[in-house]
């Protein structure tokens, strides 16, 4: 663990010489955070069976403050794709997503700082949060969109929200890059500290 940690600062270090002091710095703060994550997690379970319930309209479910889900985009709805993506400014067009996606329903309370996490080591799967004041249909390409966060890093990302004086309501998706389908870990944590 002291060895890498070691390589990790290294890396700054030759990042701030060589001028690409910024996304070298960011990468390095992302390696360093999953170096300490994974030391914590339990691994995903990439040859379980996770359920793969069909869903219900584009919602797969629900999840809340607090609350992980292991699943599978296996057997998801195939409604968004980079077009719909890119169109929302969520994730760049880039990685394809024309296979399945997982979608659950959020919730977030007002006065909240929102970390919504996705751990997929076992497949590339993106991450995507969407604020839509969703009453039983879905989005597609021309429904207005005001807010749309994205993770689109190997083995998983985060986004984060922030709400003010009211709560919000979103869609939080997980989606393969090209065909990709597998299992994933998604997680909410919400940090209710006054601000």
């Amino acid at each position: 663990m002291k060895a890498r940690a070691f390589g990790v600062g290294v890396l700054a270090a030759i990042a701030l010489a060589c001028g690409g002091a910024r996304d070298i710095a960011v990468q390095t703060t992302r390696t360093a955070e999953a170096v300490v994550e994974s030391a914590t997690e339990p691994p995903m379970p990439c040859d379980k069976e996770v359920g793969s319930t069909p869903p219900v309209g584009c919602l797969s479910g629900r999840i809340e403050c607090g609350q992980t889900i292991e699943g599978t985009t296996v057997g998801g709805d195939a409604r968004w794709d980079d077009v719909f993506y890119a169109s929302k400014f969520c994730i760049p067009a880039l990685n394809g997503h024309p296979g399945p996606e997982r979608v659950y329903l959020f919730d977030a309370p007002a006065q909240a700082g929102v970390t919504i996490k996705l751990t997929s080591t076992c497949v590339d799967l993106d991450l995507v949060a969407l604020r839509f004041n969703y009453d039983g249909t879905c989005p597609g390409p021309d429904h207005a969109i005001p807010q749309c966060e994205g993770d689109d890093h190997r083995g998983g990302g985060r986004v984060r929200i922030d709400t003010f004086d009211r709560g919000e309501r979103w869609l939080v998706a997980v989606d393969g890059k090209g065909t990709a389908t597998g299992t994933f870990r998604l997680s909410v944590e919400c940090d209710m500290t006054p601000r």
